[in-house]
C-alpha cells in the first residue's frame, strides 16, 4: 500500500492542482504475488486520499500475512505512523517498505521508522517473492533474502547483498490495475499531460546513464533496460479494452534514449489503429526532427524535458551535460513537429545567484514552452547533492518537508524568501500572459469534458493563490 499522505502534505498551497496516479511499483508486485499463488490487496491511500481510519476500515475483515509499503522520502514518516497502528492490530504481521527512499538510505529508514521490520533496496520483483517465502516459514529467516535491510532478533540492523539489475522486463506481468478501487475514474493524472480521458501512466524503461547531481538512481541504477515495442503496444491494447484508457503518459526518465525501440513502437502503434494519445519525458538533446515526426504520427502530443536552469554555468555544475543551444534546438524541434513541450526548472541550485535566476526566468519566456514546472532544489537521499549540500548552503534534511516546494536547501548568498520569490515570479510571468491563456483555452475546447474543465479551473485557482500570495521582496 501507499501510506496515508494528503494532497496538502504533498503539494502545499497547490493541493487543488495536485495529481493522483496509481503506484505502478505496487501494482507490478501485486500481479507477481498473484502469480505466486498468494492473494494481494492493494490500498493506494495516497492516490485515494484515504485517512488512516479509512485504511483500517478497508482492512477490517483481513488477516494479513504481511504489509508492504511503497514510500518516498516525503511519505516515510506518515508510513511509520500508520505502521504503528498496524502493529497494534496485527503484531505478528511483518511490515516491509520499498521504493526510492529506503533504497537510498535503508539503515537510516529502519532507525527512524522502528515499526518497519525490513526494507527492500532496489528493484523489488525478486525480493518480494523471496520475502513471502521467508515470511511463511515457521521461524522467518531474512538473512537469505537478497536486496533487503532488516532487524535481526537481537535488534541489530543487517543488510543482505543487492540483486543485479532486472533485465527481462517483458517477463513481468501487466500491473494489476484491476486491484485498484475505482480505476481509472478515481485517479487524476497531471492535466497538462492529458489530451483525452480516461488516462493513466506507465514506465516502459528503467535506469538512467546520466549523473545529474540532484538525482537519485538507487532503485533502477544506471543500466538502461526497456520493454520491447511489442510489449508496449500490447499494453496499450489491454488498457484500452479493459479500462477504456485513451491516453497514456510514459514516466520514464529518458523515454527517447533507445531510438530504435521508440521508432518500432511508433510504427506498431500507428498500424494498430488504436488512436490513443500519449506523452513522455525525455532529454532535450534527443529531440531530433525525424524522430519527433515519427512520434507525432503515432499519437505523441506532449514531451516534458528536464531543463533545470537557464544558466550554462549552473547546468555544468549540475553535470547536466546539456548546452543552452541544445535546449533551444530541442524545444523548437518539438514544437515545430506539432508536439507540446514542457520544461522542468529548479530554483536554488548550488552556486545559484540572482543573475542565474534571472537567466532561468528569461529562458522560460523566450522558448516556446506550453507548460513549465518550477520546484525548489531538494537534495534527496541517494543523490550526490545530498552528501555535499552543506558545502554549498544550508540544508535541512527533514523528510516531511521534502515535497519539492519548500526551500529545504538554500545556497550561499540567497535566502529562502529569495527562492520563493523567484519561483512565484517565474510561474506568474509564464502562466499569466495571453499566450499561455490561449493555449489552455485551446486544450479545453479540444477536451470539453466537465471533469477536465473543473480540473483546469481548480489548478488555475490554486496557482493564482500561490503566485500572488505575499512574500518578502527579492531583488
Amino acid at each position: 500500500m501507499t501510506p496515508p499522505v494528503t494532497l496538502a502534505e504533498r503539494y502545499g498551497s497547490l493541493a487543488a492542482s495536485g495529481n493522483c496516479v496509481p503506484s505502478l511499483g505496487l501494482l507490478i508486485l501485486a500481479a507477481l504475488i498473484q502469480e505466486h499463488g498468494a492473494e494481494a490487496i492493494v490500498i493506494d491511500a495516497a492516490a485515494e486520499e484515504l485517512t488512516a481510519a479509512e485504511c483500517m476500515e478497508r482492512l477490517r475483515d483481513v488477516t494479513p500475512a504481511a504489509f508492504a509499503f511503497s514510500i518516498t522520502t516525503l511519505s516515510a514518516i506518515p508510513a511509520e505512523r500508520f505502521a504503528k497502528i498496524v502493529k497494534e492490530r496485527w503484531p505478528s504481521a511483518p511490515i516491509i517498505a520499498g521504493g526510492p527512499h529506503p533504497s537510498a538510505v535503508p539503515e537510516e529508514t529502519l532507525l527512524r521508522c522502528p515499526h518497519f521490520d525490513a526494507v527492500a533496496t532496489g528493484e523489488g520483483e525478486r525480493t518480494i517473492l523471496d520475502l513471502l517465502d521467508a515470511i511463511h516459514e515457521e521461524k522467518p529467516d531474512y538473512s537469505h533474502v537478497a536486496g533487503i535491510a532488516y532487524r535481526a532478533d537481537n535488534g541489530e540492523i543487517k543488510r543482505t547483498p543487492s540483486w543485479a539489475p532486472f533485465m527481462e522486463l517483458d517477463s513481468l506481468p501487466f500491473p494489476a490495475w484491476d486491484k485498484l478501487a475505482g480505476f481509472p475514474e478515481r485517479y487524476t493524472p497531471a492535466l497538462f499531460k492529458v489530451k483525452q480521458t480516461p488516462s493513466t501512466s506507465f514506465v516502459s524503461s528503467r535506469g538512467c546513464p546520466f549523473s545529474c547531481s540532484f538525482c537519485d538512481t538507487s532503485v533502477f541504477g544506471k543500466i538502461v533496460r526497456a520493454h520491447s515495442a511489442e510489449y508496449m503496444v500490447e499494453l496499450f491494447e489491454y488498457l484500452n479494452k479493459q479500462f477504456g484508457i485513451r491516453d497514456i503518459t510514459f514516466e520514464d526518465d529518458t523515454f527517447m534514449l533507445d531510438r530504435q525501440n521508440v521508432e518500432r513502437f511508433c510504427d506498431l502503434l500507428a498500424r494498430s489503429n488504436l488512436k490513443m494519445s500519449w506523452a513522455c519525458n525525455s532529454r532535450v538533446n534527443l529531440a531530433k526532427p525525424e524522430l519527433l515526426r515519427i512520434m507525432k504520427l503515432a499519437g505523441c502530443w506532449h514531451i516534458s524535458y528536464g531543463v533545470e536552469s537557464g544558466s550554462q554555468e549552473i547546468l555544468d555544475r549540475e553535470s547536466k551535460k546539456l548546452t543552452l543551444d541544445q535546449i533551444e534546438d530541442g524545444v523548437r524541434n518539438t514544437v515545430n513537429a506539432g508536439i507540446l513541450a514542457k520544461g522542468f526548472f529548479i530554483v536554488g541550485h548550488p552556486g545559484e545567484t540572482r543573475e542565474t535566476l534571472q537567466a532561468t526566468h528569461q529562458l522560460t519566456r523566450t522558448l516556446p514552452f506550453s507548460d513549465i514546472s518550477v520546484t525548489c532544489m531538494t537534495p534527496f537521499p541517494g543523490s550526490r547533492l545530498f552528501r555535499e549540500a552543506h558545502e554549498y548552503g544550508t540544508f535541512s534534511d527533514d523528510w516531511t518537508k521534502m515535497n519539492l516546494l519548500e526551500p529545504v536547501f538554500v545556497p550561499h548568498g540567497l535566502t529562502a524568501d529569495d527562492l520563493l520569490y523567484w519561483q512565484r515570479k517565474i510561474w506568474r510571468d509564464f502562466y499569466f500572459r495571453p499566450r499561455t491563456f490561449l493555449s489552455y483555452t485551446g486544450r479545453i475546447l479540444r477536451n470539453p469534458s466537465p471533469r477536465y474543465l473543473k480540473g483546469i479551473l481548480q489548478s488555475a485557482w490554486a496557482l493564482s493563490k500561490t503566485v500572488f500570495s505575499s512574500n518578502k521582496n527579492s531583488t
